[in-house]
């Protein structure tokens, strides 16, 4: 039920639990809206890092290292 941020299929939606990256790069996600949100992987890179996602309607493209440290919840598909 829990995962990371980093094993989101494309097109796959998601809700932020918590941020746990470390350093100023976890302050800047916070202020970008990546905490207690709706999420959305939209595209990876050619060689997979790093991944744009969809937050609060804008796109963030966040590295696999950022990502692997931030839980998330899959949304159901009903």
């Amino acid at each position: 039920m829990f995962d990371t941020l980093n094993n989101l299929s494309l097109e796959e939606e998601a809700y932020v639990i918590y941020n746990n990256v470390k350093g100023s790069s976890r302050d800047t996600l916070i202020n970008l809206g990546v905490y207690n949100t709706n999420i959305k992987c939209l595209y990876k890179s050619p060689f997979g890092d790093p991944t744009a996602y969809l937050v609060k309607g804008i796109v963030l493209a966040i590295r696999n290292d950022n990502a692997k440290d931030i839980i998330i919840m899959r949304k159901r598909h009903e």
